[in-house]
C-alpha cells in the first residue's frame, strides 16, 4: 500500500469488538479503516471459537420476538426476563465483587440496544439449543438472551459483510507496529507492517480491539507466572497483547487483574494453539465426578467445590501447577454416564483394577491405590446428581472434596490425560464509559479508545459467560462513535 495515507479512524482487529467500532464510526461520517493481523481465513481473533452466545436485559421470551424472525417457534420456549438488577448481581458474584463497576453499568445499561443495533446491520439471533430457563438458579447461567447464526464464525461473517456492504477497507495480514502522538497528546498517525514493509497511517483516532494477550507466552510468564508459559490456547494464535504494548507504550494506564486469565482443564492432546475444526471438542469439565491426580498419583485439588462452570478457570490453573503441566481425570462406572459429551471425542484408559490403570498411565501403582483408598474410606456409597451441590464431602483428608465424594469402586476405571489451557487474559488497558483509553494520571489520551478483551477491569477471578463478547459490542459501538464524532469535529 502507499508509505502514508489518511483515514479518519483506524480499528486494529477485525473480530466482533473491532466491526462494531468500524460500523459505528463510519455510522456517524468517519471515513475507517480496519487493520487484521491474521489471513482473512483467520480473521477474528477469539470470536470464531465461541458460540456467540450474548447476555442482556430483556422482559422474557416475548419481548425478544422484534429480534427472532426466523423463530416460527418461538411460542414453544420459556424465558424468564433477565433485569439489569440480575446482570449486575452476576457480575458481582462472578468476579467476588471486584469488577469495575463503572464499565459494567455501561455494559447493562446498553447492553439490549446494541442487540437491537447489531441486528439493524444484519445480525441474525437465535435462541440458544435445547433453552428452557424459566427460574434458571444458576448464578452463571449457561444460556441467557440470544446467540448469533452460526456460532462465532457466523457472527464475523455476518458483521465482515456489513462492513463490505458500507465499502469500509480491510487490510488483512497488517500488524500494528505503533501509535504515533502529536505535540499537544493527540493521536497522529499509526505505523503498520504489512509483506511491503512498514506504512504510515494518518488519522485523527485509533480503536485497539485486538484482544489479550493469551498467545505471547513472554508476557504470560511475565503477568501470569511461569507455569503458564506451556498452556495451550484455546483461541487466536494472533493474539499477542500488540495492543497493549503499542499504548503503553505512549503512557496508557493499566486496569483489572493483569495476573488472571480464562483457561480450562483441556485434553492434554488439544493442539498447541486453537482449531477451528475442533471449536470446542477439548475441553473436560466434569473432574467433578471423579478424582484428579498428578504424575505422582496425588490428588492436588478440591474437584467438588462447586458446578464446573464456576469452578473450571481455577481447576485448570491448578493443573498447570503440577508436574510438567498435567494430570489424570479419573472416573468409575457410576460417573461415566454423567461425563460431558466432549468426552468421547478424546482416548481414555481403561482398566480393571486402580492397579493396572495406574501402570497404564504410568503412576506409581502403590500411591495411587493409596489415593484410591483414603478417599473412598471418607466417600458413600451414592448415585451422582451433578446438577446437584449433593454436601456429600470427605473429613480429614487433604486436599477435601467438597460435593459428590462417591466411592470410586465400579470397574472399569477410566483416565483422560488433561492439562490447562488459556482462553483470553483478564488485565488490560483502563478505559471511561466512552471507551476513551486513559493515561496513567486518568485523563483521556485524546483519540486513542480500546474494546473487547483488551479493556481491563471487566473480569476478575472468573468470567461471565456471554457478557465477554456483550462488553467487547458494547464498547465497540461507543468506541466507534466517539472516535468518529471525534475525527469529524
Amino acid at each position: 500500500m502507499d508509505k502514508n495515507i489518511d483515514f479518519d479512524v483506524v480499528v486494529v482487529g477485525a473480530g466482533n469488538a473491532a466491526l462494531c467500532a468500524a460500523l459505528s464510526a463510519s455510522e456517524v461520517g468517519a471515513s475507517v479503516l480496519v487493520l487484521e493481523k491474521s489471513p482473512k481465513h483467520a480473521q477474528g481473533g477469539n470470536c470464531p471459537y465461541t458460540g456467540a452466545g450474548f447476555r442482556f436485559t430483556h422482559d422474557g421470551i416475548d419481548d425478544l420476538k422484534s429480534l427472532l424472525p426466523h423463530n416460527t417457534d418461538i411460542g414453544e420456549f420459556q424465558m424468564s426476563p433477565y433485569t439489569a438488577q440480575d446482570f449486575r448481581d452476576h457480575f458481582l458474584e462472578a468476579t467476588y465483587g471486584d469488577t469495575d463497576q463503572e464499565l459494567t453499568n455501561v455494559v447493562i445499561s446498553k447492553s439490549r440496544s446494541t442487540i437491537e443495533w447489531m441486528h439493524s446491520k444484519g445480525v441474525r439471533w437465535e435462541l440458544p439449543i435445547n433453552i428452557n430457563l424459566e427460574n434458571a438458579p444458576s448464578i452463571i447461567p449457561n444460556q441467557v438472551g440470544l446467540s448469533a447464526h452460526e456460532s462465532g464464525p457466523g457472527l464475523v461473517r455476518m458483521l465482515t459483510k456489513a462492513i463490505v456492504a458500507e465499502s469500509i477497507t480491510i487490510l488483512y495480514e497488517t500488524k500494528m507496529v505503533s501509535i504515533m502522538k502529536g505535540n499537544r497528546g493527540q493521536i497522529k498517525s499509526i505505523t503498520i507492517q504489512d509483506r511491503d514493509g512498514l506504512s504510515t497511517i494518518n488519522c485523527r483516532s485509533v480503536v485497539l480491539a485486538c484482544g489479550g494477550f493469551e498467545a505471547n507466552s513472554e508476557m504470560r510468564i511475565k503477568y501470569l507466572g511461569t507455569k503458564w508459559e506451556n498452556a495451550k490456547v484455546r483461541g487466536s494464535r494472533y493474539n499477542t497483547g500488540d495492543g497493549h504494548r503499542a499504548a503503553l507504550d505512549i503512557g496508557a494506564a493499566t486496569n483489572g487483574q493483569w495476573t488472571g486469565c480464562h483457561g480450562t482443564p483441556i485434553d492434554l492432546h488439544a493442539p498447541k494453539m486453537g482449531d477451528l475444526a475442533l471449536t470446542d471438542a477439548m475441553p473436560r469439565r466434569s473432574y467433578n465426578l471423579g478424582i484428579m491426580v498428578n504424575l505422582d498419583g496425588n490428588r492436588f485439588t478440591d474437584e467438588g467445590i462447586g458446578f464446573a462452570e464456576q469452578t473450571f478457570v481455577q481447576i485448570g490453573a491448578d493443573i498447570l501447577s503440577q508436574k510438567r503441566n498435567r494430570a489424570f481425570q479419573i472416573f468409575d462406572q457410576r460417573a461415566v454416564s454423567h461425563l460431558e459429551a466432549r468426552y468421547g471425542g478424546s482416548s481414555s484408559i481403561s482398566a480393571g483394577s486402580i492397579k493396572e490403570l495406574a501402570g497404564l498411565i504410568g503412576v506409581n501403582p502403590t500411591v495411587l491405590m493409596s489415593t484410591v483408598d483414603q478417599f473412598n474410606s471418607e466417600s458413600e456409597d451414592a448415585e451422582y446428581l451433578p446438577r446437584t451441590l449433593d454436601g456429600r464431602s470427605t473429613g480429614s483428608i487433604n486436599p477435601s472434596k467438597s460435593n459428590w465424594a462417591i466411592k470410586i469402586d465400579k470397574p472399569p476405571f477410566l483416565a483422560y490425560a488433561v492439562t490447562g489451557s488459556i482462553t483470553y487474559t483478564y488485565g488490560g488497558l483502563k478505559i471511561d464509559e466512552y471507551a476513551r483509553v486513559l493515561d496513567t494520571e486518568d485523563n483521556p489520551i485524546s483519540g486513542l479508545y480500546a474494546a473487547g478483551e483488551i479493556v481491563g477491569g471487566i473480569f476478575y477471578h472468573n468470567s461471565l459467560r456471554a457478557a465477554g463478547l456483550m462488553h467487547g459490542s458494547v464498547f465497540g459501538k461507543l468506541a466507534g462513535q466517539h472516535a468518529g464524532e471525534l475525527a469529524n469535529h
